[in-house]
């Protein structure tokens, strides 16, 4: 008899004597299409789909196929992928009919994931505007749409307009849209409490970005990737952290003669930055006013092959004389350095720098010039670049004067090596030579990935030159 209560006791269903709210919590994590399956449970489940305050519809779940049989051997099976048109079919129906079933309650987050749906159809906009539209009117709190670069179907040709409502929900906390949308359209931009918001894939004109920074009052985090930045300036008195990712590559995403280069980043407030751009992106008169910035990481590459800048003068590091953890990286970071470098401030609140892509080889003097604008540099980490230097290396030491480092806090170097680099032996006398003052231990990384990728002799005779080069120069 007791037996029989403890196996009823331990079979008991704790998750449905759960209250709506925590369920809720749970079912937030499964997409729509999971979440509505959860029905066929029990009683207690039936209907608390139609009251959950998160959907999340993912076209990715719809990828449907169906299986037909070798004629020439029946044990064998091939699948076939259902048509796009079936799929798009049955994509619709089921965000339409589950926005129909469901209860007049609020809906605090919708996401909406088209990634791979060919959405050139105005029909099928008519859809999708209709969802936003629904998501909005229910006290929404985070609105997601990404309809993705379809690479794998081919380029849309049609952008997605918002509805304009989108733009003036008063309930509205983050956002995020993700390709193929169009806001030329947008007349007023009103979002009180919006905080959090990202771009991606979009074409944004100086008139747009105003009314967005203009109208998001408590706006803390802009992300903005891969847009077509016809805009110059960036004024935002609420901004804490921006990102901003354009890339002008030979994909021809993006043409160069679409772009505008920045001129103007005033952000009073902002904490952190972080920039991975197309070196045309940054014009010479570039000003940025943050005083208060403290984490930043740039990021500067080619447009294209065919297209990188022969001259020209940038103006970033002068903004960035008040940064506490810098970090500077790209194909162009050389040339930034040496276009920046006479009149390079001094940055005296860094403390953690990261200098990666330069071909420390051939350019360890412009490492050495920018590390004596910063005294009080407490960690450094230098990261090879991944492809060959074409310019010719020092052979020896003599070639290139060595000033010892003059900063007394430098504890800690991390180099991070390309395994194929056979002139780190060299770069490491540098290292040891510009850093003897300050007596900062140097660690090594990337060394057992690089003796695993080469032959036994290989790599026995890049040890050998490795630590015999450190011990003569100890000695």
């Amino acid at each position: 008899m007791e037996q029989d209560k403890n196996s009823r006791r331990h079979n008991k269903d704790r998750i449905s004597s759960l209250p709506d709210c925590l369920i809720h919590l749970i079912m937030s994590f499964l997409t729509a299409q999971d979440a509505i399956q959860t029905c066929v449970l029990s009683k207690r489940w039936k209907n608390l789909w139609t009251t959950l305050p998160f959907l999340n519809f993912d076209w990715s779940n719809f990828e449907y196929h169906y299986f037909e049989y070798n004629n020439e051997s029946d044990d064998s099976e091939l699948v076939v992928n259902e048509p796009q048109n079936k799929k798009i079919e049955k994509f619709i129906n089921f965000v339409s009919m589950t926005l129909l079933l469901r209860e007049a309650t609020d809906l605090h987050y919708f996401s909406l994931s088209c990634d791979g749906m060919l959405i050139d159809q105005p029909e099928y906009h008519m859809f999708i505007r209709s969802w936003i539209l629904y998501s909005i009117k229910h006290n929404l709190q985070v609105l997601n749409v990404d309809f993705g670069r379809q690479g794998t179907i081919g380029f849309s040709t049609l952008e997605v307009s918002l509805p304009l409502g989108v733009f003036t929900c008063a309930s509205l906390v983050e956002a995020s849209f993700h390709f193929y949308i169009s806001v030329h359209n947008v007349k007023v931009i009103n979002l009180p409490y919006l905080r959090r918001l990202s771009l991606k894939g979009m074409d944004l004109n100086q008139d747009f970005v105003d009314k967005l920074l203009y109208g998001c009052p408590v706006l803390e985090f802009l992300h903005l990737g891969l847009c077509i930045t016809e805009f110059h300036t960036i004024n935002s008195q609420s901004l804490k952290y921006l990102e901003v990712q354009c890339c002008c590559s030979d994909g021809d995403f993006i043409k160069t003669s679409q772009v505008k280069p920045t001129e103007l980043i005033n952000a009073p407030n902002l904490l952190s930055l972080c920039v991975s751009i197309c070196v045309h992106l940054i014009g010479p008169k570039l000003l940025l006013k943050m005083p208060t910035l403290t984490t930043v990481s740039i990021c500067i590459e080619w447009c294209s092959s065919d297209d990188v800048p022969t001259e020209g003068k940038s103006n970033i590091l002068s903004g960035l004389s008040n940064v506490q953890d810098l970090k500077l990286s790209g194909r162009m970071i050389k040339d930034l350095l040496e276009n920046e470098l006479p009149n390079c401030p001094e940055f005296p609140n860094v403390k953690d720098l990261s200098m990666n892509d330069l071909c420390l080889s051939c350019h360890f003097n412009l490492l050495a010039c920018f590390l004596n604008q910063c005294p009080n540099l407490k960690k450094l980490s230098l990261s090879c670049p991944g492809w060959t230097c074409k310019e010719k290396m020092h052979h020896n030491q003599e070639s290139l004067k060595i000033t010892p480092y003059n900063g007394k806090q430098l504890e800690t170097v991390v180099v991070n090596f390309n395994r194929h680099d056979n002139n780190f032996p060299q770069i490491m006398t540098y290292l040891q030579d510009f850093t003897k003052k300050s007596r900062a231990q140097i660690n090594m990384t990337s060394l057992k990935d690089w003796f695993c990728n080469s032959s036994e002799e290989d790599s026995q005779e890049i040890f050998n030159r490795l630590f015999d080069s450190l011990e003569e120069d100890s000695a």
